[in-house]
């Protein structure tokens, strides 16, 4: 591929995980499958070590580490991340990659019709799920821009340098990340899918949740979402257990807000039949493209009918089981 620091979707696959960070590569691999994928480009994780290097912010980190000493324990990684992404917060963007997002930026803009409101998410070259950060309609090229090193930042925040102490690793080793902008789709549902019983390892079921809104309060458990059991076979729903549903994720102007779920939805199931049979055939694609059970993400948009109005929006390998065929 060509010596740059940005590409679109669908010029990345599976192939490009060490290129552009899994998240992404996987983003393109469905792209290329013409799955529903939101629009969007990618970073290079090449892309944070040029921003490191331009600015001198990587020469700073290493002097405040070495004075800062051990880095071990809550408050110790605290005020560690508190000092690192200070120094790498407050660094302007060198001109040749401002330019560079700038210029992919608008053009998603161009391509959607409108200044789109974006989210600007993690890839790391090795899967750390909840590890890194997720910023979610962010509108405006300045807002990209800032949220962009925010993302990069996110090396140092404390659960990854809790995770480097852990494994031995010194915190200067942790690694650059990559970071897509996706087009934020306006979600009147959105959640997760396993290909099989995230508890039990059954393979023959897939697993949905979902909630209203946003698919946030779905993956950090802010809510009992709704739960459908698919059989993988037939596709044939097997069983429905709507969550509570107290809280919803939504985007405004001023960016992503909790609010309280309208009482008459909290007991009413977020997705129909149809699209909950829809969601388990796109998850069953998924594991059989890329061979291992899938952990997926997906959303509803509100403005479109179905079935045009599914996206997905991540998948990666189940990773904390073993499935049972």
């Amino acid at each position: 591929m060509t010596e740059k620091w940005a590409f679109w979707l669908e010029e990345v696959g599976q192939e490009h995980d060490f290129l552009v960070g899994k998240k992404s590569a996987n983003l393109g691999e469905m792209t290329k499958m013409g799955l529903p994928v939101p629009r969007g480009f990618c970073l290079l994780l090449e892309a944070e070590e040029t921003y490191l290097k331009e600015t001198k912010a990587d020469e700073e980190i290493k002097q405040f580490l070495t004075k800062f000493g051990n880095v071990h324990g809550i408050k110790q990684y605290e005020e560690a991340s508190r000092g690192l992404r200070q120094i790498m917060e407050t660094k302007e963007m060198p001109k040749d990659l401002r330019e560079t997002i700038t210029s992919y930026y608008n053009r998603l803009c161009q391509r959607c019709g409108v200044e789109v409101g974006v989210s600007v998410r993690s890839a790391g070259a090795a899967s750390h799920p909840g590890q890194y950060e997720t910023y979610l309609n962010v509108k405006g090229t300045e807002e990209v821009l800032r949220k962009v090193v925010k993302v990069w930042s996110s090396i140092y925040n404390m659960q990854t340098i809790a995770a480097l102490d852990r494994k031995g690793v010194p915190v200067e080793d942790s690694l650059p990340i990559g970071v897509v902008v996706l087009e934020l789709v306006n979600a009147r549902c959105a959640g997760v899918g396993f290909t099989c019983d995230p508890m039990s390892g059954d393979s023959s079921k897939i697993v949905i949740e979902g909630n209203w809104g946003l698919g946030e309060s779905v993956v950090s458990g802010a809510v009992i979402p709704d739960r459908f059991i698919v059989d993988k076979n037939n596709f044939n729903i097997i069983r429905k257990e709507t969550g509570g549903k107290q809280m919803q994720a939504v985007a405004t102007d001023k960016g992503i807000v909790e609010q309280e779920t309208p009482p008459e939805k909290q007991l009413m199931p977020c997705l129909s039949d149809d699209e909950v049979v829809r969601i388990a055939e796109l998850a069953k694609t998924l594991e059989a493209h890329f061979g291992v059970p899938q952990d997926m993400e997906w959303a509803i948009n509100a403005d479109l009918p179905y079935p045009s109005n599914i996206f997905l929006l991540q998948t990666r390998p189940i990773a904390w089981i073993k499935a049972k065929v």
